[in-house]
């Protein structure tokens, strides 16, 4: 039997839904994870641009005479507001260009609208406004604005993402192998059921399944096939037990029909009276030979074929089935041709002269139905080594193409053969078909 390809296996598919659940369940974690991640990275960042922030508007004078100094990367504004104006009265030279205005932008609507430190991300900026009443003043606010470049915590952020990525590909890969394995490992009894399977064969007797202790579905699955044997078994003995009982049956009115007809044949006086008794003698030669193939077969099928092993010749057991069989090559309108090397020799071979019958019958019957008769059945003795070679060949007629056959012939042929020891082919090459039979001397 051919094994199932890798790819299209149980194990392949387990390996897969597994791998694609557990790519989707890990997915979903590690995305609330990175969000989580990311959102506390984003969180401490502007706590502590919010921490920088307020340190420097503590170093400012309350009269604004002095400016702190700050980092290279805290660009800041400083604007002074009073109930009347706000005015900027302090940028670095770095603050961003396009947000040098943002101040102004954010108090317009309202003045009292903002709540400090007051936190907005723009772009790649986060910036920080913090206001800090001036002491002793009616209402005079100074307000700073600390801009602060985002790229090393979106840097540190898109590293995260993708040593989790990795991660996570990594892990599914590591799970698509452990899957294999695992599933590998649990189709290991299912695969010890397919191989026993495959080693039983058809009979009156099959071996069982051995059934798990597990009380599982393994167990189920083996009690199932096991009552299914038994289930053919039966159907088997009761086939068996048909063909060998018609068989039996059929047997004695056979061989009184055809006593009675060649005991008439003896008798009769005129030409059409001969004819039509020699055509009623090998029409039921021939149904003999088909009841007798039904025998053989049940006892193929059972198991019970008994040999009767006598030596004899080959070349007069092939004479005697072409006078017994003339008739119906004759009404075939088919010409036989049999030819013997020389150098055959000594033809007497050991074996069961009854079955080796059966066997050349099948074939010449099988060249007579499907056979073309614009050609000879060439049927060839020939010495093979220390064996003889019996070919029987026939030109197939392809109008009868549609005539398909059970091959029950050929099947009987090559089991009767392998009893007796000896080796069967039949080959179809081009527009010949061809039986061989190779045998063993005595």
């Amino acid at each position: 039997m051919i094994k199932a390809n890798f790819w299209r296996s149980i194990r392949f598919k387990i390996a897969v839904v597994f791998f694609a659940v557990f790519v989707l369940i890990v997915s979903v974690f590690n995305l609330y994870l990175f969000q989580t991640v990311r959102a506390g990275i984003i969180q401490s960042h502007e706590a502590a641009v919010s921490a920088e922030a307020e340190s420097i508007v503590n170093l400012l004078s309350e009269d604004l005479s002095s400016i702190p100094v700050t980092k290279p990367d805290q660009p800041i504004q400083i604007w002074y507001s009073d109930i009347l104006q706000s005015r900027k009265i302090f940028e670095r030279s770095d603050f961003p260009e396009d947000y040098r205005e943002l101040f102004q932008t954010l108090q317009a609507p309202d003045e009292n609208s903002l709540v400090t430190p007051f936190i907005i991300v723009l772009d790649n900026y986060t910036f920080c406004m913090l206001e800090k009443v001036l002491e002793g003043s009616s209402g005079e606010i100074v307000s700073l604005i600390l801009a602060k470049d985002n790229q090393a915590v979106y840097a540190q952020v898109q590293k995260i993402r993708n040593q989790m990525m990795l991660a996570n590909f990594g892990a599914a890969i590591l799970a698509f192998v452990a899957a294999l394995l695992a599933s590998r490992f649990t189709l290991k009894p299912i695969q010890r059921i397919i191989d026993k399977a495959r080693k039983i064969k058809a009979s009156e007797k099959m071996s069982r399944i051995p059934v798990s202790m597990a009380n599982d579905e393994l167990t189920d699955l083996a009690e199932t096939i096991n009552d299914m044997i038994e289930r053919i078994e039966g159907a088997i003995q009761n086939q068996n037990q048909f063909f060998a009982s018609a068989a039996h049956e059929l047997r004695t009115p056979l061989a009184n029909m055809l006593s009675e007809l060649e005991l008439r044949l003896s008798k009769a006086l005129s030409h059409e009276e001969r004819s039509l008794f020699q055509s009623q003698r090998e029409e039921v030669i021939r149904l003999k030979y088909v009841v007798q193939d039904f025998l053989l077969m049940s006892q193929l099928k059972a198991d019970t074929l008994t040999l009767n092993i006598e030596v004899f010749r080959l070349d007069d057991m092939v004479y005697d089935i072409l006078e017994k069989m003339r008739h119906s090559i004759n009404r075939a309108q088919f010409k036989v041709h049999f030819s013997m090397e020389e150098s055959t020799g000594d033809l007497f071979i050991r074996g069961d002269l009854v079955k080796m019958e059966s066997i050349i019958v099948n074939l010449i019957q099988n060249a007579l139905k499907f056979g073309d008769k614009s050609e000879k059945l060439s049927i060839d003795l020939s010495r093979v080594s220390h064996s003889l070679l019996l070919r029987i060949s026939n030109k197939i007629d392809h109008s009868k193409d549609d005539m398909t056959g059970n091959g029950l012939g050929l099947w009987i042929c090559a089991q009767l053969a392998q009893k007796q020891g000896f080796e069967f082919q039949s080959i179809r090459k081009g527009d010949t078909f061809s039986g061989i039979l190779k045998i063993n001397r005595v």
